[in-house]
């Protein structure tokens, strides 16, 4: 291994249980004020977690991609916790339900100020999710499944 990926733990936390508990060399997330990386022996963070894909590149083994949003990220004492609201392992989403969920956000109401916050939020994660399930269905045919 090089010398540079020390390995961390990582966990990955939502309010249904546990999603992933491992050692990683590398990890990828969205925050609200962009993409961060977390690697073995990085300071302290605590952040607010955005919508998108976190990537897991364990230890031992293939990359781990799960699509999140909302929550924490804490790193601290070689540790990344991950307490997120919402967490699925991308290669377990549905296709057509996440194009069902980008068709329910589209007719939301946005009569007020408020209800249009909340359409544009939902069709931001929804818009996203099926980007991810996109990707992965290409890679599929390709003949890579990461």
């Amino acid at each position: 291994m090089a010398p540079y990926k020390r390995p961390f733990h990582c966990e990955i936390l939502t309010p249904l249980g546990s999603r992933c508990a491992c050692d990683a060399v590398s990890v990828v997330f969205p925050a609200m004020d962009g993409q961060y990386g977390v690697m073995g022996g990085r300071t302290p963070l605590v952040t607010m977690l955005g919508v998108g894909v976190l990537s897991v590149e364990p230890v031992k083994g293939d990359t781990l991609e799960f699509f999140l949003s909302g929550g924490f990220a804490t790193v601290r004492e070689n540790t990344l916790v991950v307490l997120a609201n919402e967490c699925e392992v991308a290669s377990e989403i549905d296709r057509e339900e996440a194009w069902e969920a980008i068709s329910t956000a589209r007719a939301m109401a946005d009569d007020t100020d408020e209800e249009f916050e909340l359409r544009n939020e939902a069709l931001d994660i929804a818009r996203k999710r099926f980007a991810l399930v996109q990707k992965k269905g290409k890679d599929r045919k390709e003949g890579h499944n990461d």
